[in-house]
């Protein structure tokens, strides 16, 4: 009578032991979400010419070109990316220089339906190929930014990048600074620090 109380026991046990194991492993699975990718980025060249006595930039003439419509304010949005572009290059111990810099910036911006992407190609011989979606799986417009480094006196580009992404015009103005500091910061990620 004992020892068949001891096996019951036993079993019981092993039951509860493997139930305990499961819901434990259940508990411990994660679901892993899938990244979405809600922006393309092609570039050419490197920051290689920028490890060797490169300490001041200094902005290209021709710099600033913006393909907007009159949905968006010019000068709020080339401010805003010119700004971000001077303080990611601030953080890496680069100083604005009037005048001719170690290197020159130039930037542009585009709105698909202003400047398309075979126009993009045409002028620069980058793209990202990548369409955008809204959240709803409609098509959204693509908005670009395009910048280029290149060395004084030289119409060489050493280094640039288009990034694009769907543009989402209902965005706060705090909101729409994070978005484009992010952008720039990462496209000067592998940028060498001063």
């Amino acid at each position: 009578m004992i020892k068949r109380f001891i096996c019951a026991t036993k079993g019981v046990n092993k039951v509860a032991l493997l139930a305990l194991i499961a819901i434990g492993l259940t508990a411990c699975t994660t679901n892993e979400t899938t990244p979405t990718h809600n922006y393309g980025v092609v570039t050419s060249g490197d920051f290689d010419f920028m490890k060797h006595g490169v300490v001041t930039y200094s902005w290209h003439p021709e710099s600033e070109q913006v393909y907007l419509s009159e949905k968006y304010d010019k000068t709020v949005v080339t401010d805003l990316v010119r700004e971000a572009i001077k303080e990611q290059l601030s953080l890496k111990g680069y100083q604005l220089k009037s005048g001719a810099g170690d290197v020159v910036v130039g930037f542009g911006l585009a709105e698909e339906s202003e400047l398309n992407d075979e126009s993009i190609f045409d002028a620069i011989q980058l793209s990202t190929g990548v369409p955008f979606y809204s959240d709803d799986g409609k098509v959204s417009e693509k908005g670009s930014l395009y910048i280029a480094f290149f060395v004084p006196n030289s119409e060489v580009i050493q280094w640039q990048a288009l990034a694009q992404s769907g543009i989402q015009p209902d965005l706060e103005p705090s909101e729409s600074k994070q978005r484009v500091m992010g952008f720039v910061e990462m496209l000067f990620r592998r940028m060498p620090e001063r």
